[in-house]
């Protein structure tokens, strides 16, 4: 099964599928699940910065870094790892700057994914 994915960096469907052992309603059911969510994660992860907290940024990107590499979606990875290393070395003002450019990166994925899989 081949899905049109516009940008396989922004959601790769068909990796993502595969790793679902090709369970097409499994990969669905976790989508919806990442969806909800990651939504809530990212509020979490808002929350770490607000208390100046480098280590629970850190752990918390971790989180949200590891449930993008699951789900096949490459940018959105990249800018949680940004802002996991921004947490380690003790720098959330680069974190800080980062959330936008996360949430826009979350908005481009759900619409991907919305359409690809969904």
């Amino acid at each position: 099964m081949s899905f049109e994915a516009r940008d396989r960096a922004v959601f790769d469907p068909d990796d993502f599928i595969e790793r679902m052992m090709g369970d097409l309603a499994l990969a669905q059911s976790i989508a919806e699940t990442f969806l909800i969510d990651i939504h809530r994660q990212i509020d979490v992860l808002k929350e770490k910065l607000d208390k100046d907290d480098s280590r629970a940024v850190e752990l918390q990107s971790h989180c949200i870094n590891g449930a993008a590499a699951i789900m096949a979606a490459e940018k959105f990875r990249e800018v949680a790892s940004a802002i996991e290393k921004a947490g380690r070395i003790d720098n959330l003002r680069i974190a800080v700057a980062l959330i936008p450019e996360l949430e826009r990166e979350l908005a481009v994925l759900e619409k991907e994914m919305r359409q690809t899989l969904l």
